[in-house]
């Protein structure tokens, strides 16, 4: 049995409740409190992996020439050092405050599916390139599974675009291919400066959405006739 106090977790963001009584806030708060300085501590990341070419921004980034930090690493840096103590199938509580209701989502599952909040955010809120498809997120439980989370996207997508399946099809394509792009750009620098997977995997998983709306349409078919098969089943 879960035992939580709802007050532990009155901001937005992401807790993850470890076996061993850890307890991680991957909050807004948090993120950009300690993100800068741990990019000024050279013991954190070493020059010569700054320098990798591995390590720096995407071609399109519009930052590219500058010497900073990639933004869409930010979310991840200040975890690095208690993340990698953990492995992606070791397991932990995961709970989930959004901002726009006191609902509070829990649930039991594995550090890569956990950490999938910080990969949506990493691509999504701060790259300064696939910020342009944040909107679809709204509404996305983090901790949901890749299927739900497609599902949720697709229907965004489907009310923004006023049900213009030619206009979705495109978009579904041009963010497929970015994503793709900076999601592999992203799983090289983490593994320049990552000890374990469980972040690399939340990563892959993010990118795994895009395979998902590709083929939504089938998804949504086989997800309704079963729903309906089941319900007639009872009847």
């Amino acid at each position: 049995m879960i035992n939580l106090t709802l007050s532990d977790f009155e901001k937005e963001g992401l807790y993850l409740l470890f076996p061993d009584s850890t307890k991680l806030e991957l909050t807004k708060e948090n993120i950009e409190k300690v993100t800068d300085t741990y990019w000024q501590d050279l013991t954190k990341i070493p020059e010569d992996k700054r320098k990798a070419i591995e390590f720096q921004k995407c071609y399109f980034c519009p930052h590219k020439n500058k010497e900073d930090i990639c933004d869409s690493i930010r979310p991840v840096l200040p975890f690095l050092d208690i993340i990698d103590k953990y492995v992606s199938y070791d397991k932990v509580i995961a709970v989930y405050k959004g901002n726009e209701d006191k609902l509070v989502h829990v649930r039991a599952t594995t550090m890569q599916d956990a950490l999938k909040y910080v990969s949506i955010l990493s691509l999504l809120r701060y790259n300064l390139v696939l910020q342009k498809y944040w909107k679809y997120y709204y509404g996305i439980i983090p901790i949901m599974g890749g299927r739900e989370v497609a599902t949720r996207v697709y229907l965004n997508m489907y009310w923004l675009h006023k049900g213009n399946l030619e206009e979705i099809k495109g978009m579904i394509k041009r963010f497929g291919e970015e994503l793709k792009v900076s999601s592999a750009n992203q799983v090289r620098r983490l593994n320049l400066v990552c000890k374990n997977d469980a972040f690399l995997n939340a990563f892959v998983n993010t990118q795994l959405v895009t395979q998902f709306l590709i083929n939504i349409e089938d998804i949504l078919t086989k997800s309704f006739n079963e729903f309906e098969r089941s319900f007639q089943i009872h009847l």
